[in-house]
């Protein structure tokens, strides 16, 4: 792996560290193509994401994208199987399955609450989940873990919650509306 892109990962989790409160053990939930892609390129997600992302991860999977897998038949038999051995996280369409893209949707909501990263190589669905802020993207391609970059409804959220931030002390505040006082004293 190379050191340019372990750089990078490491500045886009510090980023979704600093700005939603991610937390290792990262919550990463896999969807079929993903494991589809990890076994053409002969991928061990386990491994090779928790060295991507520099720490421990927990890799789950919805009852959704599994039966969206099972539903494909022999074209994903062998990502149904790679999703199988995950944890299942429990998404409420228990009775009415959804596809695994709005399962994850669903999940996400708004504002990423649990605080997963979406591995999916669905570009029109990463499309979608970029307008959400906060959810950290992952994708294989050619054999190679990459973990996009923030999008710019995330960098914006950031931007104003920085922004909203009362960065004065209490004894700076004082100092500044006193300096105010002394000023406009002098010039009335």
């Amino acid at each position: 792996m190379k050191v340019k892109r372990l750089k990078h990962s490491k500045r886009v989790m510090s980023f979704y560290e600093k700005n939603f409160q991610f937390r290792k053990p990262y919550n990463i939930l896999l969807d079929g193509t993903f494991c589809q892609a990890a076994l053409k390129g002969k991928v061990d997600i386990l491994v090779q994401v928790g060295k991507y992302l520099g720490g421990e991860i927990q890799v789950a999977t919805t009852h959704c994208a599994l039966r969206e897998c099972f539903k494909m038949g022999p074209i994903l038999s062998g990502a149904h199987k790679i999703l199988k051995k995950f944890k299942r996280h429990k998404c409420g369409h228990e009775n009415a399955a959804l596809d695994a893209a709005a399962c994850f949707s669903s999940m996400v909501g708004e504002g990423n609450p649990e605080h997963y990263i979406i591995a999916t190589q669905d570009t029109e669905f990463r499309k979608q989940l970029r307008d959400i802020p906060g959810i950290p993207l992952m994708y294989l391609s050619a054999c190679t873990l990459f973990l996009e970059s923030p999008s710019y409804k995330s960098r914006d959220q950031a931007e104003e919650s920085f922004l909203r931030q009362d960065l004065l002390t209490d004894y700076e505040k004082v100092r500044v509306v006193q300096s105010v006082y002394t000023i406009h004293c002098l010039y009335m």
